[in-house]
């Protein structure tokens, strides 16, 4: 992916950016994200998870063209008639964001329980909600 691409890389349409501190440390867990482009067809398994078992925040494990696997949320995913595969309604990207505690972010966007920021550093990611305040 093209670093200075990072920021389209959000399900949906980008919100206003917003600033938050984190105020719990959150560690990245998957070194080697799954990421689709609008119209891409992925394959879609029956793994589903709601996140933090919000009925509106479900997430679906995918696998990519290139045999990349990870979750996916549902506002992506275009359910083709065979229900094994699907086509990306938008761009996404699964990077996962490492914080600490007192940092500051600039949030893009919000999708089912997580924001997707930059960090100080100009680093991009997903970072849980429960992480971070917003700082107004």
């Amino acid at each position: 992916m093209n670093p200075e691409k990072e920021e389209s890389l959000v399900a949906g349409n980008p919100e206003p950016q917003r600033r938050y501190r984190v105020i719990a440390d959150y560690q990245a867990e998957f070194p080697d994200p799954i990421s689709v482009s609008a119209g891409e067809t992925f394959q879609v398994s029956e793994k589903v998870s709601l996140w933090n078992d919000n009925p509106d925040w479900i997430w679906t494990w995918c696998t990519n063209q290139r045999g990349k696997s990870g979750w996916v949320p549902k506002n992506v995913i275009s359910h083709n008639s065979d229900s094994r595969t699907a086509i990306a309604r938008s761009t996404y990207s699964a990077r996962e964001l490492t914080v600490a505690v007192g940092e500051e972010l600039v949030a893009h966007q919000e999708e089912s329980g997580w924001l997707w920021c930059t960090n100080q550093q100009g680093e991009w990611g997903w970072v849980p909600l429960e992480h971070v305040t917003s700082l107004a």
